[in-house]
């Protein structure tokens, strides 16, 4: 006991200057992720997780941590055991947050004594219990003493609770130990008096009026064991029986040491009181199939138990962490794992909120670079922020009654363009015998005679398609079906129909696309409204002659995607269908 008060007084006074403290400390100080902590095994990968290239931080650099212990040493066998004591030490260094292995030595003093008297076939098979005890009348109180259990053992210490989602650090640890090691030991038994005779135990357990003391209640039990202790010495001359299965045993004769492997299992619950200092509770057994450590193997009627003797180790420790602490950080199994990813995400959330993706006008694009940071509400804006007007009439897209108004036409308050109404067949009529052509108020004379201008200098109205195709768009409809009227008007009326596209393909596909569109305009009236196919000439141009040569955005290179329509001169001809099918393998209609 004396070792183990020397022991604890130095601790303590190695705790008090090892870990002066003010509350802070007691969290996790540093960042885990700094460079500084990272090892050079690591620092490769640790460059690339900090560029984005790899998914894990390189591991840090962790202190190692030195134990003390001392506190309670008993077995758990055939005898009943009393107080013993024990003392540790120990070096444990993490393999990671869970893992860690921990190197042990430990020291302890043990002893027992049991309340009732065993029978001579329960008696250890050496001397002098083969002899002394041999008579028919002779008792034995089974008793033993441990003065010297040594152990050293390598445990695989896993943290249970150190993945933390509500908090930064981990000041509790709750770990699970496992670990092999071996043992050496020596049991004594009381078994002779001062004078080398047999102790007589025949009144140990009768009461002062020499009646029997009942055994069934804690206070017999404890009166019986008094009594014992005040017949025997304190001289424990009798070697215990040994294990025939123990791996070897050394000393001299009467004092030999048995040496055995043996499995510990054990439960700890560690405090970090800071960085540099934990305190912890921890149990530990040591098991190994030797039922002699206890100096009894049977009960007291002689049957042999089933039971081992299992010693128990139950300490108080302190663990001194070791290293730079520039260069490493708190023991790992100390530390949240979770502390980089959720670190991470509160950054990101913080950035989010920063000036960085703040817009305060609310049109999707932020502050940093909107080109126009009050844009009215309801705006439809482009990639700058800037309010669109697809048609360039200066009516903005979200008051623009007709946002993609044909251009050349004046517009209203409501972005609506004054397009002229087509003509009906109302609007025209011929007069005079030069069958002169009267639209509204214009005339035009197809023989150049009395009228403003010939037949074929007026044009129909034109149709526009959606990007790389050849399909009708819904407002179409109604300016084919005035063309179509106007034709049904005039059986002899022939008509250029004239496809173009914008500037984004070849020209050898554009020049398909074209004629493709043309077609498609072409087989709707004739289809729809019975207007003789021969009456219409197909030509094509793909981008040769666009409306707005250096269009730019979406809008002008939509007004070049059309197909216009135009009275044809007598000297016109079909256009022959472009070779090739563009060069993109496209399934043509036409």
């Amino acid at each position: 006991m004396q070792i183990t008060k020397h022991l604890m007084k130095g601790a303590l006074a190695l705790a008090l200057s090892f870990g002066a403290w003010t509350p802070s400390q007691g969290q996790i100080s540093v960042n885990p992720t700094d460079d500084q902590f990272v090892s050079k095994k690591y620092e490769s990968q640790h460059a690339e997780w900090k560029e984005g290239e790899s998914q894990f931080p390189g591991r840090p650099r962790d202190m190692w941590q030195l134990g003390v212990g001392a506190g309670s040493f008993l077995i758990s066998g055939d005898v009943k055991s009393q107080f013993g004591w024990g003392a540790s030490v120990h070096v444990r260094k993490s393999l990671g947050y869970v893992m860690s292995l921990k190197a042990e030595y430990m020291f302890g003093q043990a002893s027992g004594l049991n309340y009732q008297a065993s029978s001579q076939n329960s008696y250890q098979d050496i001397e002098p219990f083969t002899t002394q005890y041999a008579g028919p009348n002779t008792v034995f109180y089974s008793n033993y003493k441990i003065p010297q259990y040594h152990a050293l053992s390598l445990q695989s210490v896993f943290n249970l609770n150190n993945i933390k989602f509500h908090k930064k650090s981990n000041k509790w640890s709750l770990n699970l130990i496992i670990g092999l090691g071996v043992n050496m030991y020596r049991t004594t038994t009381n078994a002779l008096d001062a004078n080398g005779n047999a102790y007589d135990f025949s009144r140990v357990a009768l009461d002062a009026n020499g009646d029997p003391i009942d055994l069934s209640t804690l206070s017999g039990r404890r009166e019986v064991r008094n009594n014992i202790k005040g017949l025997l010495d304190d001289d424990y001359e009798t070697s215990a029986q040994q294990n025939s299965n123990n791996i070897f045993t050394f000393g001299e004769d009467g004092k030999k040491m048995a040496v055995n492997p043996f499995m510990n299992v054990g439960l700890s619950l560690e405090y970090l009181i800071t960085p540099r200092l934990s305190l912890a509770l921890e149990h530990q057994g040591f098991i190994s199939v030797d039922d002699y450590i206890d100096a009894k193997q049977k009960n007291e009627t002689g049957d042999f138990t089933s039971n081992i003797d299992i010693p128990h180790y139950t300490s108080i420790r302190l663990g001194f962490h070791l290293g730079k602490k520039d260069k490493r950080i708190q023991p790992l199994w100390f530390v949240n794992p979770l502390v980089y990813p959720m670190s991470d995400v509160a950054d990101l959330k913080k950035k989010l909120d920063d000036d960085l993706f703040k817009d305060d006008d609310n049109d999707g694009v932020p502050n940093k670079i909107d080109e126009e940071p009050d844009t009215p509400e309801n705006a439809i804006v482009d990639t700058k922020g800037r309010t669109m007007d697809s048609d360039g009439d200066e009516v903005p897209d979200h008051l623009d009654k007709e946002p993609f108004s044909p251009p050349g036409y004046k517009v209203d308050e409501d972005g609506v363009a004054a397009v002229p109404k087509p003509i009906t067949p109302e609007d025209v009529k011929v007069v005079g015998d030069n069958e002169r052509l009267v639209i509204g108020d214009e005339t035009f004379d197809p023989l150049g005679g009395g009228g403003k201008g010939m037949l074929n200098d007026w044009y129909l109205p034109m149709i526009h398609f959606d990007l790389d195709k050849y399909k009708l768009r819904p407002e179409s409809y109604e300016q084919l079906r005035h063309i179509a009227r106007v034709m049904q008007a005039y059986p002899d009326l022939k008509v250029v129909v004239h496809g173009h596209t914008d500037i984004r393909a070849s020209d050898e596909y554009n020049d398909r696309l074209s004629y493709n569109r043309a077609m498609t305009a072409i087989d709707y009236i004739v289809n729809q409204y019975e207007v003789d196919r021969s009456r219409f000439i197909a030509k094509f141009n793909g981008e040769a002659s666009n409306l707005i040569p250096s269009a730019a955005g979406e809008q002008e290179h939509f007004m070049n995607r059309r197909v216009e329509f135009y009275i044809a001169e007598e000297s016109e001809t079909e256009a022959p269908k472009p070779e090739g099918d563009g060069g993109r393998n496209r399934n043509w209609k036409y």
